[in-house]
């Protein structure tokens, strides 16, 4: 089961015991049942990019703190608004995913559950190749530093 909170709960103080509170509690429940919690690391609002390290030291503390996989996505937004700002990942308030940005989340969700490379899939969503492309790099290059970074933390 993939679990995600709002991208400002984690790092929100009046949200944030609610975040720890409830990864925790569904984690039990959701082990109880004989199934794997993994949480889905939200991304930085399109105008905030200084969220993005916040809410990577929550992810990772929640995560630590329940022994839960984790899924990079905000990861690779940031990395995609750094390096190609052309591409909009965002919707119009700059917080929620643009068809690109659903994109990039399901490239992530596929390549963390499989650790598979994403690039060259021919379903692009109806999205211009070279933009399906470009997202299908980032996710798998994001995918393979996450995994190194977490091997090398002891996560």
């Amino acid at each position: 089961v993939i679990m995600m909170d709002c991208s400002l709960c984690p790092i929100n103080d009046e949200r944030k015991d609610s975040f720890y509170k409830y990864v925790k509690k569904h984690s039990e429940t959701i082990r109880s049942k004989g199934i794997e919690p993994i949480l889905f690391m939200s991304w930085p609002y399109k105008n905030k990019p200084e969220m993005q390290q916040k809410l990577e030291e929550e992810f990772f503390k929640a995560s630590k703190l329940n022994n839960l996989r984790m899924i990079p996505a905000g990861q690779a937004f940031l990395y995609i608004n750094q390096n190609f700002p052309k591409i909009n990942l965002y919707t119009e308030d700059l917080r929620h995913p643009s068809k690109e940005g659903t994109y990039l989340a399901a490239l992530m969700i596929f390549s963390s559950l499989s650790n598979k490379s994403p690039i060259g899939n021919t379903y692009v969503m109806g999205l211009e190749q070279d933009i399906a492309e470009i997202l299908q790099k980032v996710a798998w290059i994001t995918h393979k530093d996450f995994q190194k970074r977490t091997v090398n933390s002891g996560l």
